[in-house]
């Protein structure tokens, strides 16, 4: 959330005489993101973005408190002034009544005033309008202006209704139902998507939309009189979830959905009716209405000056602890070197743990005091990276085939998502809806939109596939994945095999239907298939890790020269090559070597090394050799020997 603070309106919370750009400087070293700072109309504004957890610095009171805090730690004198309205102790004029019903399910707190006699059509004073369009926010009219002006200022949403547009005076929260419908001040109107918090008037319409929007029947205008300046504080989870669902981000509901702390409530209060009564003439003229169902409980946390030092690594004195957790508005006890520390409420949503106290302490001192140190103990080993090398051994070897890597989103459509796929709950849309079990799907989409006519394609990736278990999160396989398109079936599947080469793995083929299974040993490593666009692989890489050898066994050269020979067969459709190669070589031992060298039609050459350890062979005893080969050939494969 990003806010803007004009320099003239923080110097009416932060008493010091530092120039706006060291104050910027010294903010984005030890508080809220200081993002730049610029010129405009003659004042200085400070852009700073604001964290979620740290919304109480999302008004002008805010930095001005963590300025203060922070500008004596540079030797710069800062003070935070006073600032503490009252809420009145007596009205004037003939009491009026407002009937509210809250709900502690929905509201924390709500507060309440009637306000008479307002002069509407007075126009905003010029330095209340300065200040509202140099933050950011557009003026309307005084007192739409007021209420903008007390959130910015305080860091509390604020509203106004004109109560002559409130039948019987009365404003009741609850929960809207489906297709409701409401019509926004500028006249939007918006069908509501049911439980969202609403009020509404005793004839059950609904006039306001809390802490999100005002509706246009219960806006102010310049025929208003009578208002009722009113504050409320909700629930965070239902402010949000009608915020996005309707698509309205003020910057209310931006607040509002970050729990804001409702102890603010009474000085917004206060500060709302002195604006009123001094520029508006108004008069007070009710009670102040307070329905503060869920009270702030003091929390304390109890941390030594130990703890404090041995975290951040640095001896600070405990005046100096307390001083710079004092500034922060913590108020702090010290008992035998341990700081008893009450957490100011509106720090209550972050400030949990002692580790949040040392956290403080250290970003005020400023991290850049804190020595940079190496570590007095042995620097620790680098974790295991062996799976990181093993994969980008993979990724480079087929990257060196010519193949390219492709990265594809693991959410998908139920189509695409395989057996028995897990469902997330919220998701995007239809097409990213499961996680998916297999990268089949994800894989061919991408060869087929990728594809030319002609030219070779082949496609890899390596990424999780998740695999539901009974009360537990999925499994997590990382797999290989990868497809081919306008590839010969010999040249897709010698890329595979020369993957398994290139990690030492000794793999035995099976044929299944459109396809081959690869295994080692009993294991499966993955699959080879012909696929709706050419050829389709998968591999489980933890598989492959398990078999694959960074190191062959070392085997001394022969001493004694191979004869070498090519044979050529002429073979059937039908004859898986492989298998045959595989066979061969077992029928021997003097069989060392076989490789299949040309294909022309249905011949198929074989070049064969015949060699003996101990001796040279003679051609005798290679003539053996040759003869088992042959008719091996012809009576297992029905093969055609040529001469």
């Amino acid at each position: 959330m990003d806010i803007k603070i004009p320099h003239s309106w923080l110097k009416d919370h932060l008493d010091t005489k530092a120039q706006p750009a060291k104050i910027g400087e010294c903010l984005a070293l030890c508080g809220p993101s200081f993002e730049r700072l610029h010129k405009v109309q003659g004042d200085f504004v400070y852009d700073i973005e604001i964290t979620t957890n740290r919304m109480d610095t999302a008004s002008v009171r805010g930095i001005a408190r963590e300025a203060a805090a922070i500008l004596p730690q540079f030797g710069i004198p800062a003070k935070l002034k006073e600032f503490n309205p009252k809420l009145p102790q007596k009205t004037t004029g003939k009491l009026t009544n407002l009937i509210i019903k809250t709900d502690p399910k929905l509201n924390k707190r709500v507060m309440a005033v009637v306000i008479d006699n307002v002069t509407s059509t007075t126009k905003s004073p010029a330095w209340i309008k300065d200040r509202l369009e140099l933050s950011g926010v557009r003026s309307l009219n005084l007192l739409v202006d007021i209420t903008n002006y007390v959130m910015l200022e305080v860091g509390h949403p604020t509203h106004v209704f004109d109560l002559d547009k409130l039948t019987d005076n009365t404003l009741n929260f609850r929960l809207s139902k489906k297709g409701e419908h409401t019509t926004s001040f500028d006249g939007k109107t918006y069908s509501l998507p049911g439980n969202d918090i609403v009020i509404e008037n005793k004839k059950g319409e609904i006039i306001d939309l809390p802490g999100i929007i005002g509706t246009k029947n219960s806006v102010v205008n310049k025929e208003t009189k009578r208002i009722v300046f009113f504050l409320d504080n909700n629930d965070p989870l239902l402010m949000r979830k009608t915020s996005l669902s309707l698509g309205i981000r003020t910057m209310a509901v931006q607040l509002n959905e970050k729990n804001v702390d409702p102890q603010l409530g009474d000085i917004a209060m206060a500060r709302g009716i002195e604006l009123y009564t001094k520029l508006a003439q108004g008069k007070v003229v009710s009670k102040v209405y307070d329905f503060y169902h869920i009270k702030y409980k003091e929390k304390k946390l109890t941390v030594s000056q130990d703890f404090i030092n041995q975290r951040l690594g640095i001896e600070i004195s405990n005046e100096k602890i307390k001083n710079i957790l004092s500034s922060l508005e913590f108020f702090v006890n010290i008992k035998n070197n341990n700081f008893e520390i009450s957490i100011p409420s509106f720090r209550q949503n972050d400030v949990m743990i002692p580790e949040d106290i040392v956290e403080e302490i250290a970003r005020i001192y400023g991290y850049h005091n804190i020595p940079s140190t190496l570590m007095a103990t042995p620097i620790p080993s680098d974790h295991d990276s062996s799976l990181f090398d093993f994969e980008k051994s993979i990724k480079l070897h087929l990257k060196a085939t010519g193949a390219c890597e492709i990265y594809t989103t693991s959410l998908v459509s139920k189509e695409e998502a395989g057996e028995n796929a897990l469902r997330v709950k919220n998701p995007l849309g239809g097409d990213t809806e499961y996680l998916r079990t297999t990268l089949y799907h994800t894989t061919i989409r991408s060869v087929l939109l990728n594809k030319g006519i002609k030219d070779k394609l082949h496609l890899f990736e390596v990424a999780n596939v998740y695999i539901p278990q009974r009360n537990n999160l999925p499994k997590e396989i990382m797999t290989l994945a990868g497809g081919f398109a306008n590839f010969s079936y010999r040249e897709a599947k010698g890329i595979i095999e020369s993957l398994l080469e290139v990690l030492h793995i000794d793999p035995l083929f099976e044929s299944i239907g459109q396809g081959i299974v690869i295994k080692s040993k009993n294991d499966v490593l993955g699959k080879f298939i012909k696929s709706g666009v050419n050829y389709y692989y998968e591999f489980d890489t933890e598989a492959l890790r398990k078999y694959a050898k960074q190191y062959v066994p070392f085997k001394s050269l022969p001493k004694y020269p191979a004869q070498i020979e090519d044979i050529t067969a002429v073979l059937s459709d039908n004859v898986l090559v492989g298998e045959l190669i595989s066979k061969a070589k077992k029928l021997d031992s003097l069989i060392s070597e076989i490789e299949l060298i040309d294909i022309y039609k249905d011949s198929f050459t074989f070049r064969i090394w015949y060699q003996h350890p101990e001796k040279t062979l003679t051609d005798k005893e290679v003539e053996k050799v040759r003869l088992k080969i042959t008719k091996f050939i012809e009576k297992e494969f029905k093969g055609l020997i040529k001469a």
